[in-house]
């Protein structure tokens, strides 16, 4: 598992955007963190985050004729 070292002012769904190019993905990072970062909302700087490794799919979008 990665680690993250948190920048002060990030917050989840900032730390999220950096590591996964997907702020959605946060839930992910909370889950990982649930532990030791219980209740944190914005970083001071400096805290480790785990960043587990996501699997994704790719899923096969059908575009319209005129795309």
């Amino acid at each position: 598992m990665k680690t993250y070292i948190a920048a002060n002012g990030d917050t989840w769904d900032s730390i999220a955007y950096k590591v996964y190019g997907d702020e959605f993905m946060c839930d992910e990072l909370c889950a990982a963190n649930s532990r030791n970062l219980e209740g944190v909302v914005m970083f001071e700087g400096g805290e480790h985050v785990a960043v587990p490794e996501v699997i994704t799919t790719q899923i096969d979008v059908i575009k319209a004729p005129w795309e």
